[in-house]
């Protein structure tokens, strides 16, 4: 018979023997060859008699879930339970459902998801375990055979997969994988979404689908050669959609490598830009048509020997619907105004600018303010809609007679202070507001004497309904009362800075109406 190893082992000739013909090997031998065998296991292995009292545990089931593996004090292979969880990794671990109490039941567990979390092994580990009962020639459970294997990196890889996925069905952006010869594999919901396409009408086209015609075949080629060299294509594309509607797309396409970094797949990422450069170009279109507007108004104050007049506007939006203004009228008198057109924005802001021209067309050839409002309303009941209105306040200076004449179409009152700063004429509203009804008249003023050091003063009521975060409106004392203190200033001066403390005034309320501001300073005239 072979000698054995020193250490007990069976020697070369004994083991091979032994493989051979395991049944014929004396019980010692084997029982050493099976402990090398499960010893040497990279699976973890655990063994319980039918009392649940662990009898085996090997050295690759302690490293992988730790010592709490090996048997307690009492042999109570409860001890295995330690921070075992569900595969949601929170939930304990039921210990009826566990592989080995299975297999002392007599049943058998194929790839049970366990995840470990305990003080030995605080990362946490994933197992896939099988559970078999360890039964004798008759049948009878002697107990149950616990093999587990360390799963984590598989199943992180897959989890990390899985979120990948998750991301990209989410994502807002459009996704699309096409192979290499341009073969769409997958596209995501958002791609859907944008494009109008399903994800099985897309399978196995290409994305010739969305060409909109816009681009020339030079720009495809000029692509691909990008992608096929390995490179990164990055750029605004524009794209067609099922119902024909064109889109702009920000798209990278980038190439997928395999492990050798050969490439297997391109994938594109797109967000469909076109309601932005929609914004930008109403954008650079508003800023264009404020500067226009902003040139309507006077920017420059009345060259006018022994007066200064300016004023100024703050608006809501880019544009605005108030309006200001001094002109010659047919008689030689200066004519001035203030405006403001209900609502605000572009709507009103046009129907700002047609009122302009209209009014100072009409007052080369009338000098009767009353008659001047007359007529404009007649042209604006014409052209506006039932839901709009212009209120106007149209003075006519006679710097000849020092006298003022003014008709108000619904608009706030204007004032002429005297020197002191104190009220002298409140110059009321004497009709409708223009563009609602035809025929109307608006009666003018009689005439009102002006002395040098006297100002007019016109504003919109944007200025006056400014509110305070409690609700108190700046009202017309406060602003009459700003203009008194400061009436030394250039008008200009006081427009501007009338306008700066109904801002303060407000705080950090919103600015709801657009404001403006018409300040007519009278000195030596004549």
């Amino acid at each position: 018979m072979p000698a054995s190893a020193p250490d007990g082992t069976p020697a070369e000739g004994e083991a091979s023997a032994s493989v051979a013909n395991l049944s014929d090997t004396p019980l010692p031998v084997q029982a050493r060859l099976l402990a090398s065998i499960i010893r040497d296991l990279p699976e973890g292995v655990l063994v319980a008699d039918r009392k649940g009292r662990l009898l085996l545990v090997n050295a690759a089931g302690r490293r992988i879930i730790g010592p709490a593996t090996g048997p307690s004090r009492h042999g109570d292979a409860a001890a295995v339970v330690v921070g075992f969880h569900l595969p949601d990794g929170v939930t304990p671990f039921p210990v009826e459902q566990l592989p080995l109490a299975c297999a002392l039941r007599g049943e058998t567990v194929a790839g049970a998801q366990i995840f470990v979390r305990n003080q030995w092994v605080p990362e946490g580990v994933w197992l896939s375990v099988d559970g078999t009962p360890w039964t004798d020639e008759a049948g009878l459970v002697l107990g149950g055979v616990v093999v587990f294997r360390d799963v984590t990196d598989g199943k992180r890889s897959a989890m990390r997969v899985q979120h990948l996925s998750s991301a990209v069905e989410q994502t807002a952006d459009s996704v699309m994988i096409t192979e290499t010869n341009g073969t769409i594999v997958y596209v995501n919901p958002a791609f859907e979404l944008t494009t109008g396409y399903s994800r099985t009408e897309t399978m196995g086209e290409t994305p010739r689908l969305l060409r909109s015609g816009r681009h020339e075949p030079g720009h495809y080629r000029q692509l691909w050669k990008t992608l096929l060299a390995g490179g990164v294509f990055r750029g605004t594309l524009v794209n067609r959609k099922k119902n024909g509607e064109l889109f702009h797309a920000e798209q990278t396409i980038a190439p997928i490598r395999a492990g050798g970094g050969e490439t297997t797949h391109f994938v594109s990422v797109s967000r469909d830009i076109t309601a932005r450069l929609k914004a930008e170009h109403d954008q650079i279109e508003m800023e264009m048509g404020r500067e226009v507007q902003r040139r309507l108004y006077p920017h420059k104050p009345a060259r006018i020997p022994g007066m200064d007049a300016a004023g100024t506007v703050v608006s809501v939006e880019a544009m605005c619907g108030d309006y200001f203004d001094h002109f010659p009228m047919s008689d030689g008198c200066l004519g001035l105004a203030v405006g403001d057109v209900s609502g605000h924005g572009i709507s009103s802001s046009l129907i700002m600018v047609q009122t302009r021209a209209c009014l100072r067309s009409l007052a080369l050839t009338c000098s009767d303010a009353g008659e001047v409002l007359h007529r404009l309303n007649e042209i604006l009941v014409s052209d506006l809609s039932v839901e709009r209105f212009v209120t106007l306040l149209l003075a006519s200076l006679d710097l000849a007679s020092r006298t003022l004449v003014y008709s108000n179409a619904g608009h706030l009152p204007g004032y002429l202070l005297d020197h002191r700063g104190e009220i002298r004429e409140r110059l009321a509203s004497t009709g409708t507001p223009l563009g609602l009804f035809a025929g109307r008249q608006f009666p003018a003023s009689r005439a009102v004497a002006v002395d040098p050091g006297d100002i007019v003063v016109l504003f919109t009521d944007g200025i006056t309904e400014s509110r305070a975060p409690g609700g108190e409106e700046f009202g017309t004392e406060r602003a009459l009362d700003f203009i008194k203190t400061h009436r030394a200033e250039p008008a200009r001066e006081i427009a501007e800075g009338a306008c700066r403390a109904a801002r303060r005034f407000a705080g950090r309320a919103p600015q709801l109406d657009d404001m403006t501001v018409f300040i007519c300073k009278l000195g030596a005239m004549g």
